[in-house]
């Protein structure tokens, strides 16, 4: 065991410790020496026992208070990272349907690509060659029924009777 000589409220006490705690020890009984003159400076002089007591529980109180804030802060941080994971995902999922999109997108581009003036051109054409059509059964009808009147005149011209 080591020993180490502390100083709290102006008195001198010697303290066990391990070895290469030292440090440590010399570090606490600081912020209890603190603690001790602020209670000597509000209060005045006060009996050792009870120095050291109100000390110890006010660097307690101040220990409690870091714990619940450091117990707040791994909790704020916990919840950070459980967003940071969702957002991760979120980024991963529109990651990935950006790629669909991009490969959908290049499918979309090699399709040949008709708008509306080449669609009015087509049908027009469509309509010009359909007419065309149109005109010509029209006047082959036509045709076909002058020979067929031509062919009954020439029935009624002949001078030859019906034998029935």
């Amino acid at each position: 065991m080591s020993e180490v000589e502390i100083n709290v409220g102006g008195r001198k006490y010697a303290i066990a410790c391990n070895p290469g705690e030292e440090t440590d020890v010399l570090a606490a009984s600081e912020e209890l020496n603190k603690e001790a003159k602020n209670m000597i400076n509000a209060i005045g002089k006060v009996p050792d026992v009870k120095l050291l007591l109100m000390a110890g529980l006010m660097v307690s109180g101040r220990l409690k208070t870091i714990e619940k804030e450091l117990l707040t802060k791994n909790k704020e941080i916990l919840e950070i990272n459980t967003a940071s994971s969702t957002l991760k995902n979120q980024i991963q999922e529109l990651t990935n349907s950006n790629h669909e999109i991009q490969k959908k997108e290049k499918l979309d581009i090699t399709k040949p690509y008709i708008d509306e003036t080449s669609v009015i051109k087509i049908l027009g054409s469509i309509l010009e060659k359909l007419k065309t059509l149109l005109e010509k059964d029209s006047a082959d009808f036509k045709e076909n029924e002058n020979r067929n009147n031509s062919s009954d005149i020439k029935k009624v011209e002949t001078d030859q009777k019906e034998l029935f």
